[in-house]
């Protein structure tokens, strides 16, 4: 049976449906070393009693390099059949055929290839894309935890305040251990998730669409991350570049309108987002590489910009945010030690809390004073500004 489960479980990326966060051109699906992980785990887990199918629909909780990319090509493996009928069906309503567009290419199956990655085009119902059931991210282990109630009352009745500490690893074990492998408490997560409430797909809503809308506006507009001459700095003046051009654009060009415009949950994840895709052109241009949200042990920094040995991370924290001083207090210094780095900045967006602008400014200089290693200390003021013919000498 165990063997039997091993080679059920395999499911490669289905790259025709062009879903997840991959920057190459395509995913890395459930390879041999994760499938046996998984299967050797859930084998453990199904042995203590525990005998709830969602734990596969729960596994990037309790296992590590698995998150939203592998759980959706997991699916899609499962459906493809049922994908693939359902687009041949849309092409023959919408008449794409080899005859009316002879420039495109088609399998001999009739699916229309995407020309850039080599592989068919395929088509999902809206009403099956949702966001993810119990976080915004699967990955932050932390926003799991404080978003599901019935995680969280189990892992504060155990460990408290210790939580906190905890390296990303140290906590899924933890989760695995002593909430999946107790049928009880598995019982009552369970319970917990089957009664969450999926939200459809909203593409006006979705962070990687604004952010990648909001670029293509940006550069209608003449704003521009590519910096000239780059090549001679290193990783950390490279991100105070790619940073300096975002506080211009933020200040100067209206961009605090956008921010402050932009629903209050999904702020911070665009700002990241804007940053990133925004410095992509520079950074490949000048031979420095840049990771987005790249996880060395104690949880995601918000991005890395690197050349081989030299790396800068960088975090970003709006003043709405109320873990705005442990980011820069702490944060920011645990992450530097997981990546063995010394070059940090943090950035504070400002929209309009000026007790923490106060806050993080004071403490900054005293930081300072003290000759405490801080991170450089980067302030972006998003406020709602008047138009400069209302102000007056």
């Amino acid at each position: 049976m165990y063997k039997s489960a091993i080679k059920l479980f395999k499911f490669s990326e289905v790259n025709g449906i062009n879903l997840g966060f991959s920057e190459s051109e395509h995913g890395a699906g459930f390879g041999e070393k994760f499938r046996k992980q998984v299967i050797s785990d859930v084998f453990d887990i199904v042995k203590k009693g525990v005998q709830y199918p969602e734990i596969f629909q729960l596994v990037s909780l309790f296992e590590e390099n698995i998150g939203p990319d592998r759980l959706s090509d997991m699916v899609a493996t499962i459906i493809y059949p049922d994908i693939v009928k359902f687009t041949k069906r849309i092409q023959e309503e919408l008449g794409i055929t080899k005859g009316k567009y002879p420039k495109c290419i088609f399998q001999e199956d009739g699916l229309v290839v995407n020309p850039y990655k080599g592989c068919e085009i395929l088509l999902l119902s809206k009403d099956i894309l949702h966001e993810l059931p119990i976080a915004k991210c699967w990955d932050d282990i932390d926003r799991v935890v404080s978003e599901n109630e019935n995680i969280r009352r189990e892992i504060n009745e155990a460990v408290g305040e210790e939580w906190s500490r905890w390296y990303s690893r140290d906590k899924k074990a933890y989760l695995k251990e002593h909430i999946f492998k107790d049928p009880e408490r598995c019982g009552r997560v369970i319970e917990g998730y089957r009664k969450s409430e999926v939200a459809q797909y909203d593409l006006n809503n979705d962070v990687e669409y604004i952010a990648a809308t909001l670029i293509k506006t940006m550069k209608s507009e003449g704003i521009s991350f590519a910096v000239a001459g780059a090549k001679e700095k290193d990783s950390f003046e490279a991100a105070l570049d790619v940073l300096g051009i975002f506080k211009e654009w933020v200040e100067y060009n209206k961009g605090w309108d956008t921010i402050q415009g932009t629903e209050s949950g999904k702020r911070e994840k665009i700002v990241q987002r804007l940053i990133h895709f925004g410095s992509k052109n520079y950074i490949s241009a000048n031979d420095l590489d840049i990771s987005f949200e790249p996880d060395a042990g104690r949880g995601p920094v918000d991005f890395k910009v690197s050349r081989g040995g030299d790396k800068t991370i960088v975090e970003i924290k709006l003043s709405t945010n109320s873990q705005y001083l442990h980011g820069y207090e702490e944060q920011v210094e645990e992450y530097g030690k997981a990546e063995c780095i010394d070059k940090m900045v943090y950035v504070f967006i400002n929209l309009g809390n000026s007790g923490r602008l106060k806050k993080i400014t004071d403490t900054h200089q005293m930081n300072l004073q003290n000759q405490k290693k801080v991170p450089e200390l980067m302030i972006i003021d998003a406020t709602a500004k008047n138009a400069a013919s209302t102000y007056s000498n």
